[in-house]
């Protein structure tokens, strides 16, 4: 029974490692761009990369925690709900942050660009990193201490459903955030 429950959350957990795994490859390119003052190719193209991810993780992974996950826990454990709003609004405050950095990108690259790129960047990492720590440790580790085993072998189902796979069945992200 551990093991399905473990396994209930385990779509966002690998998705929180793997957004802190591109943040952390990230972090050399936006350090670099402070010391240049330029934003690289490379880098560019590196960060438009995680823009692109990140746009189709806030589509289905906070869709799913706002949908499913901090309704579930908020309906099982009502004192859940005062955490559950300061992540909600910093999913929306996330939001906004990508689509700001990400029309900055569609403007031709300046320094001045360049600099608003790496802030907003910055910025972007800073409150991402640690929204995914709270996430961790203020919903999914309440989620395992007040809900049921089977009420979370079913959240996690219907987790699944709602992200559109088969429960059991893993699906990967390609680069164009298509689904494989």
């Amino acid at each position: 029974m551990a093991t399905r429950t473990a396994n209930a959350f385990r779509p966002f957990l690998d998705d929180h490692r793997r957004v802190l795994e591109r943040l952390a490859a990230l972090e050399p390119v936006i350090a670099r761009q402070g010391r240049t003052g330029r934003l690289s190719r490379r880098g560019e193209s590196s960060l438009r990369e995680l823009v692109t991810a990140l746009f189709h993780q806030f589509s289905t992974h906070m869709s799913a925690e706002e949908n499913v996950l901090y309704p579930a826990l908020a309906e099982a454990f009502p004192a859940a709900r005062q955490s559950l709003r300061p992540l909600q609004r910093e999913h929306a405050e996330l939001r906004t942050m990508l689509l700001r950095l990400d029309a900055l990108l569609g403007n031709p690259a300046t320094d001045s660009r360049d600099e608003q790129v790496a802030v907003q960047a910055r910025d972007l990492i800073d409150l991402l990193t640690i929204h995914i720590r709270k996430e961790e440790h203020s919903v999914l580790d309440v989620a395992r201490r007040v809900l049921t085993p089977g009420e979370i072998s079913a959240l996690g189902r219907r987790i699944a459903v709602y992200r559109g796979a088969s429960p059991g069945r893993r699906t990967r992200t390609n680069p164009k955030g298509t689904r494989t």
